[in-house]
């Protein structure tokens, strides 16, 4: 722009009327008074809405980052499942037979914390007050402005621990209408409420070898298998009363020892004391891979009794049965851990989309056997062509060629 274009810009008079950089505009007639309070709305709406778990729920995921908060408000199935456990084949099957359709949500929970994931509402806090995909809101109004300011600048794990929440504990329900999880993959050694029938239905999934986790340079190291009786006079870092067969062949060496088993400790937190050398310990095969360490190994123990895993859901009321949407689920998902195929009757498929899934296969298989015909009467014609022009040689060299054909196949 030249000097004096920018010179004259200054002045109202000689600016054009529909320059609205350059306009001067009386604030009290163009505006109305809560303009600017329909601007402030306008970016509150548009602005991406943070939920977050609730603290007693965050606290019992086996690894938050691998539950996304957007998976959980998407999902109308959760199956929770506690460490070691490897249900990605089931997972993995479930996600290629319904994908998107059908959203489940993987929950890893903490040792011995999925009965409890079965009896929890799901609670999702949003900070800023503003009730999220039909979810509770637990804050304050003192809170909502101070975690509106907050949510911006602070992480998600921060937000979470300082969000305010007006009650610290989540209600223990026997069957909570959107619970945390619907199903749970769980040890019932770890939880023995689980084989309650009367509360709970399970499925025996699986059973696993007991092993003896042990340091490298242990002299026990030396067996490929180690019968229960070699472990007679080994300190195991758990109650002898967990596994009856020691308890019967080391009575006398624990009343002679008199050492005091340590209490309230994780699997984790027990494999690095058997690294520091206090004890042995005896897990699961696939506890003992799970904590695997360079410094530790393991050996199956002889003559000690497997350890299932089982999968289990709490039983409906009496007289308040579940909704027939999210009993298919439950059966689809029994269907998957059990081997049914997808054109099982169990199951949320529909008889439309049962009769249009067969349809489409069908149609497919007719389209093949279309195309089959076709080349069978092209083949047929050229032949035929051949043998009605006198070209002897050439109708010759195709029922050679046809005939070597069928030998191959033969072979």
């Amino acid at each position: 722009m030249s000097s004096s274009a920018s010179s004259t810009a200054g002045t109202p008079e000689e600016q054009p009327v529909n320059d609205h950089a350059l306009t001067i505009i009386d604030p009290e007639l163009s505006a109305p008074e809560n303009a600017t309070d329909e601007v402030e709305t306008e970016a509150l709406v548009e602005a991406p809405t943070r939920v977050y778990l609730h603290p007693e729920q965050l606290a019992m995921i086996q690894t938050p980052e691998a539950l996304p908060i957007p998976v959980l408000q998407r999902s109308v199935l959760r199956v929770s499942y506690v460490p070691a456990i490897m249900p990605g084949k089931w997972f993995n099957r479930w996600h290629e037979r319904y994908g998107d359709r059908v959203q489940l949500a993987e929950v890893p929970v903490r040792e011995a914390r999925g009965l409890d994931s079965l009896h929890q509402d799901l609670c999702l806090i949003d900070p800023a007050g503003n009730p999220a995909a039909g979810f509770a809101t637990e804050s304050t109004e003192e809170g909502t402005a101070a975690s509106e300011a907050s949510a911006v600048s602070k992480t998600p794990a921060e937000a979470t621990e300082h969000a305010p929440i007006e009650r610290t504990t989540i209600e223990r329900k026997d069957v909570p209408e959107n619970p945390f999880a619907h199903m749970s993959i769980v040890r019932p050694d770890r939880e023995p409420a689980s084989t309650d029938g009367e509360k709970y239905h399970s499925i025996r999934l699986y059973e696993e070898l007991p092993v003896v986790i042990l340091p490298v340079d242990h002299v026990l190291t030396v067996l490929d298998e180690v019968p229960v009786e070699e472990l007679a006079e080994e300190f195991l870092l758990q109650p002898a009363s967990d596994i009856p067969a020691y308890e019967e062949v080391s009575r006398a060496w624990r009343e002679s020892a008199g050492r005091i088993v340590p209490e309230g400790l994780t699997d984790k937190e027990t494999i690095e004391l058997v690294a520091a050398g206090v004890g042995l310990y005896i897990v699961p095969m696939s506890i003992a891979r799970f904590y695997h360490r360079k410094d530790l190994t393991y050996r199956p123990v002889a003559g000690l009794d497997t350890y299932p895993v089982h999968l289990v859901w709490p039983r409906a009321p009496k007289g308040e049965p579940r909704s027939e949407e999210l009993e298919a689920l439950l059966q689809d998902f029994i269907g998957i851990v059990r081997g049914r195929t997808a054109t099982s009757d169990r199951g949320s498929e529909t008889r439309q989309a049962r009769a249009e899934r067969i349809a489409a296969e069908k149609a497919k298989e007719k389209a093949k056997a279309r195309a089959a015909n076709a080349r069978r009467e092209a083949r047929d014609k050229k032949r035929a062509n051949a043998k009605k022009n006198g070209n002897a040689r050439q109708h010759a060299r195709q029922s050679a060629k046809a005939a070597s054909a069928r030998r191959g196949k033969k072979r």
